[in-house]
């Protein structure tokens, strides 16, 4: 999975903060039209969406497809909450700090 690091950028490259359509990781793109994180998430977006187009089925009737689908998606999920919850760490450490003062 892609990571929301621009340390690893050039540090005026123009870069556009996405959502991936598939598993819902933040990356950074370099084009504006981007829609996913990785050839990876779009190969299975199409999969997903050709295996719909040619046989749909109930959510009774998972496929294994389909549960790996859902897989990829939380984990995407996940990985945005434990980057959020990075973030506030880093915020109430700042706060701690400045209150020690």
């Amino acid at each position: 999975m892609p990571t929301l690091d621009r340390s690893k950028l050039k540090y005026n490259a123009k870069v556009f903060e996405k959502t991936c359509l598939y598993c819902g990781t933040i990356y950074f793109a370099s084009r504006s039209t981007a829609k996913y994180c990785s050839s990876t998430c779009r190969g299975y977006a199409n999969q997903a969406k050709n295996i719909n187009e040619a046989a749909p089925w109930n959510e009774e009737e998972r496929t294994v497809d389909a549960l790996l689908s859902q897989v990829a998606y939380l984990k995407g999920q996940l990985q945005h909450y434990i980057n959020e919850n990075e973030e506030l760490k880093k915020i109430l450490l700042k706060y701690k700090s400045s209150d020690e003062l």
